[in-house]
C-alpha cells in the first residue's frame, strides 16, 4: 500500500512540475515527436488518432482492435518525479538516463535526453509488452529532441 501512495504522489509531483516548469520545456510539440505511422506500428494497428495537450500527445487506434493499447508521450521538462523520489529501475541504452516504473498493470518509462525529461506510456497491453514498446518508442522520440 505504501508503494501505491508513493506512486500516486509521484504522479501528482510530475503533474505539478509539468505545470510549473514553464512553457520553454514545452516548446516541442509532443505530437511531432512520432509520426502517425510510428505510433500505429507501436500499437500494432493500421492507423491512429493523435490528441494533443499542452505538453503531451496521446495516440489511440482509429478503429477498435482488441489487444491494442494507447500510447502517450509527455514532456516533463527539467525534472522527473520518478528520479526525484528514487522510484523505478534504471534502464540502459535509452537516452542519457532512463527509469522504468511498474505499478500493477501500468508501466511508464521516464527518459532524460540532455536536460529534458519525457515519459512514454503504453497502456492497455500486458506490462512486459508495454515496457518493450516504451523503450522502442523512446528511442524514436530521442532522435527528434
Amino acid at each position: 500500500m505504501e508503494q501505491r501512495r508513493r506512486i500516486a504522489l509521484a504522479g501528482y509531483v510530475a503533474f505539478a512540475l509539468g505545470m510549473l516548469s514553464g512553457r520553454a520545456a514545452w516548446a516541442v510539440d509532443a505530437c511531432s515527436l512520432l509520426t502517425t505511422g510510428q505510433a500505429a506500428t507501436a500499437l500494432g494497428v493500421p492507423d491512429v488518432n493523435a490528441g494533443a495537450g499542452p505538453n503531451r500527445c496521446i495516440w489511440t487506434p482509429k478503429k477498435y482492435q482488441q489487444g491494442a493499447g494507447e500510447l502517450t508521450v509527455q514532456i516533463e521538462g527539467a525534472n522527473d518525479s520518478a528520479k526525484m523520489m528514487g522510484l523505478g529501475t534504471a534502464v540502459s541504452g535509452v537516452g542519457d538516463e532512463a527509469i522504468q516504473t511498474v505499478v500493477g498493470p501500468a508501466a511508464v518509462l521516464h527518459v532524460r535526453k540532455g536536460s529534458t525529461w519525457f515519459v512514454v506510456n503504453v497502456h492497455g497491453v500486458p506490462v512486459a509488452q508495454a515496457t518493450q514498446l516504451e523503450q522502442t518508442v523512446a528511442k524514436e522520440v530521442i532522435v527528434k529532441l
